[in-house]
């Protein structure tokens, strides 16, 4: 692991940290883990993104308010561009991405023959998905590999066709994964009736009371079905203590890219705007995945999320029902 330099690697530093202490939690996780599909089942790719980002930045400011008060995080003035959010004086843009790929530099397609882009600010970068997706290896002591997803990535109503689900500990710090149960599925299982709610959240709940980072549990398919004599192979895994190996390219989760490693990037224009391009946005997350300025965002709360677009009525409606309310002490004025 590389260590952060410059004059905000102490600021950079804290952030990370408490991105982390935030999605540790269940609170946090599942809430935005609903978001990241529902918003972007619902809405189109610009606006899901601006809405997933107001989510994280009101989920931070709740978490910081309960847990750290003494941090600040702020907006910056309608219609600045540039940095996002403010967190104890750094400013941060803030990307979102639901694979890898371009991250745009800036949204100007007037500016052309630009052909290298430096960032004033870090950028906290939220890739919601594994890349490749289908790209994940899960590798057994006795040497039998497994090409996995994650369940996230498959729609609700996907046939699993004799598929195996696994239950993982994937630690961000790099300790041993472990697999922590296996389901197999018949013909015409899907993902929620084969694995329920309330088993996964046993192995949540088991994680809270043993200081688990929540957000280091997920939830795995294999790309193929899995022969009788694979899923004994996972199940005594599982009874032996369940050590393996997992690797991907690179993991879905929420990146710092520090200041110091966005400066002079070469950058290709089109009729939007400024673009980094994806090679150059991969080296980026390697080289944040090295200093440390990573966390696990896993999606599998998805399968057992509702299926329905986010009522913003209804929350701006609450404030106008309080007044009317007897036991709230609303008032008419």
């Amino acid at each position: 692991m590389t260590e952060p330099i410059g004059p905000d690697a102490a600021a950079e530093a804290d952030f990370v940290e408490s991105v982390r202490s935030m999605l540790a939690r269940p609170d946090y996780l599942l809430p935005l883990a609903a978001a990241e599909r529902q918003f972007r089942d619902h809405y189109y790719g610009l606006n899901s993104a601006a809405l997933l980002e107001d989510l994280f930045f009101d989920a931070l400011g709740n978490f910081l308010r309960q847990t750290r008060p003494a941090v600040s995080l702020t907006r910056p003035p309608t219609g600045q561009k540039g940095w996002d959010y403010k967190f104890n004086g750094l400013e941060i843009s803030h990307k979102v991405s639901q694979k890898l790929d371009v991250i745009a530099a800036l949204w100007d397609a007037t500016k052309q023959g630009v052909t290298t882009w430096s960032f004033n600010e870090p950028i906290a970068y939220v890739l919601g998905g594994n890349a490749p997706a289908a790209g994940v290896e899960v590798s057994l002591e006795d040497g039998t590999e497994f090409r996995c997803r994650s369940v996230a990535d498959l729609a609700p109503s996907f046939v699993l066709d004799g598929r195996a689900l696994l239950v993982v500990v994937w630690p961000q710090t790099g300790n041993q994964p472990r697999l922590l149960e296996v389901r197999g599925s018949g013909a015409d299982d899907v993902a929620a009736k084969v694995l329920p709610f309330d088993a996964i959240w046993l192995h949540v709940a088991e994680a809270v009371r043993l200081g688990i980072p929540v957000n280091d549990i997920d939830v795995l398919v294999t790309n193929r079905r899995v022969k009788p004599a694979q899923l004994r192979a996972l199940e005594f895994a599982v009874e032996t203590g369940g050590s393996i190996d997992i690797s991907v390219g690179r993991r879905g989760g929420v990146y710092l890219l520090s200041r110091d490693t966005l400066q002079d990037l070469d950058v290709t224009t089109n009729n939007r705007g400024i673009l980094i391009p994806k090679q150059t946005v991969e080296r980026l997350l390697g080289e944040a995945f090295l200093r440390g300025n990573f966390t696990p965002l896993p999606l599998w709360y998805w399968v057992y999320a509702e299926r329905r677009p986010p009522d913003m009525y209804s929350a701006q409606r609450a404030e106008y029902d309080a007044r009317f309310s007897a036991s709230l002490g609303g008032r008419l004025a």
